[in-house]
């Protein structure tokens, strides 16, 4: 399955299974403010930091390649104010591919969709278009998850991932199995989601997505090739130290 389908399937429970995930976003809307002018946010998803910079007063293009996901953005995004709304531009676009008239003066990657690129190529194509598009002295930050040495020492995991009440009353499980390819650095990550009715009644979805994991400094070297040089590495959302234990956050300039 294409990127541009990737995300479709589930697209209805991504803001359900994420309605917790707030810890990074004062990061992102620091860092983008410290920028001081237009922000590009590629990976947008439905909007969960694009909503936040937007409500901070930055002007944010916000590019992803799932409509499904794009719709649930825009709809999102409605409860905003209006002068809240006109800061956001959203786009349907492929960040390995991408062409802005303007540049912008800081690109954020958030939550680890840089890591849906599979590849060399398709890798050093994105950050190339970062770098056409970031004003001299700009910024990127880029989140990528620290490669578990523990959980890759396991070829194949299993894990409940909880139970969710829905909306309508209904009830989601969620399973999960992973498993490792370390010849290719690639880990893939199935999902199964049984959602129950009120009379026991299970549908059953499964979803299946790569995610290919980067060490620090084989990222280093995709980012210097592209003219950005890093500047930090954080560990954590509250700037710790990197000890390769979870996040791996990069702040990279364009000189």
């Amino acid at each position: 399955m294409g990127l541009e389908k990737l995300y479709d399937p589930v697209a209805e429970f991504y803001d359900i299974e994420h309605d917790k995930m707030d810890c990074d976003i004062s990061f992102y809307v620091e860092e983008a403010g410290k920028a001081g002018g237009k922000v590009l946010e590629l990976g947008a998803g439905t909007g969960r930091v694009t909503q936040a910079l937007a409500k901070a007063g930055i002007e944010v293009t916000a590019v992803e390649i799932s409509k499904g996901m794009l719709d649930i953005a825009r709809k999102n995004s409605k409860s905003l104010p209006s002068e809240k709304k006109e800061l956001i531009t959203w786009v349907q676009g492929d960040m390995r591919d991408f062409s802005f008239d303007t540049k912008f003066s800081h690109v954020l990657i958030p939550f680890r969709s840089f890591q849906h690129l599979q590849t060399r190529d398709e890798q050093q194509s994105c950050l190339d278009c970062v770098s056409r598009h970031l004003e001299k002295g700009g910024s990127l930050v880029l989140s990528l998850f620290a490669p578990s040495y523990e959980r890759l020492a396991h070829k194949t995991m299993f894990n409940h991932l909880g139970t969710i009440e829905l909306p309508d009353g209904k009830t989601l499980s969620r399973t999960e199995r992973v498993t490792h390819d370390h010849v290719n650095q690639i880990v893939t990550v199935q999902w199964t989601y049984d959602v129950s009715d009120f009379n026991g009644d299970i549908k059953r979805k499964i979803w299946t997505f790569p995610m290919r994991y980067l060490w620090r400094f084989e990222t280093e070297l995709l980012l210097e090739n592209a003219g950005l040089e890093v500047e930090i590495i954080y560990g954590d959302y509250r700037r710790g130290e990197f000890n390769h234990d979870g996040e791996m956050l990069f702040v990279a300039r364009k000189h």
